[in-house]
């Protein structure tokens, strides 16, 4: 897992050193390029390793101080390193000068590198202008409008089994901010549901797991005093077994625990939690 880590710390220090030299030792010569333009409605598709710097050369052209001084960005792991490859996730604040323009400006960004054999096969990133995100209440993790969305949002969760127990979180944050619940949270952009699940587990519990089969899909809507829909989430429940890692709460799990799934009322977890443990648990002894 490490390795993967420096591999994309590396990364992100030949771009500030502009050492393409170096950025063409870390790709696949295959390798596939993928940005996501936000304020152009567009992407730009490079294939090739050759293609793929010559992206990257333009972007340092037009963009002055995008990975240096005031930039802050950190690396995690979104899933599938214990098998010896994964995808690896970077998120920052890009403040730069558009050399074209002269001005300032400001994105949210985060990329995706899928990396196998010491190479990244497969990068992909989004910028979006922090001007143009979602005026809604903010997410405390990604910055987007969980509160009286404008369309539902995508979020997963995963029943994961250790020792015949099932891993439960205390949420930090609303909804359910306090009460006992599986794992999860919302999709990023770019992210598959799978890779989406395997970050959640990782960042709320401390646990690499393995990805299984969706248990179920289902709807929760939530509506205020007037009726209005406060929130509004389909959520995607997996199966997961444990890996790797240590269970330890953090970011939006206050707590974490392995409960008894023949006792958990005792957590006053929701109705539905139990119904997914115990069409989970079903769905593992099938395998």
């Amino acid at each position: 897992m490490k390795d993967h880590f420096a591999l994309v710390g590396a990364f992100y220090r030949h771009i500030n050193a502009e050492d393409f030299a170096a950025l063409a030792r870390g790709y696949d010569p295959a390798v596939i390029s993928e940005r996501l333009l936000f304020e152009a409605g567009a992407a730009e598709i490079a294939m090739g390793r050759d293609a793929t710097l010559d992206q990257l050369r333009e972007y340092l052209r037009r963009y002055r101080g995008g990975f240096d001084g005031g930039a802050h960005y950190h690396v995690r792991t979104i899933g599938g390193i214990q098998t010896g490859w994964g995808w690896v996730h970077a998120e920052w604040l890009q403040s730069a000068v558009d050399r074209e323009t002269g001005e300032p400006c400001e994105f949210s960004v985060y990329s995706h590198f899928l990396v196998e054999d010491g190479l990244i096969r497969r990068h992909r990133s989004a910028r979006e202008p922090v001007a143009a995100q979602g005026r809604g209440e903010p997410d405390a993790q990604q910055g987007t409008a969980r509160n009286y969305p404008p369309r539902p949002i995508v979020g997963v969760g995963a029943v994961v089994l250790m020792d015949g127990r099932v891993v439960l979180v205390k949420r930090r944050h609303e909804p359910l901010a306090g009460q006992w619940s599986l794992p999860g949270g919302t999709l990023e952009l770019g992210e598959t549901l799978e890779a989406g699940v395997a970050r959640e587990v990782l960042e709320e519990t401390g646990l690499v797991v393995d990805v299984g089969p969706v248990v179920d899909v289902f709807d929760r809507i939530m509506l205020d005093e007037t009726r209005k829909v406060r929130y509004h989430f389909v959520l995607v429940d997996f199966l997961c077994r444990a890996v790797g890692g240590t269970l330890a709460s953090a970011s939006d799990a206050s707590d974490v625990t392995l409960a008894d799934p023949l006792a958990l009322d005792r957590y006053r977890v929701a109705p539905k939690v139990r119904d997914v443990v115990a069409a989970a648990i079903e769905r593992s002894q099938r395998r």
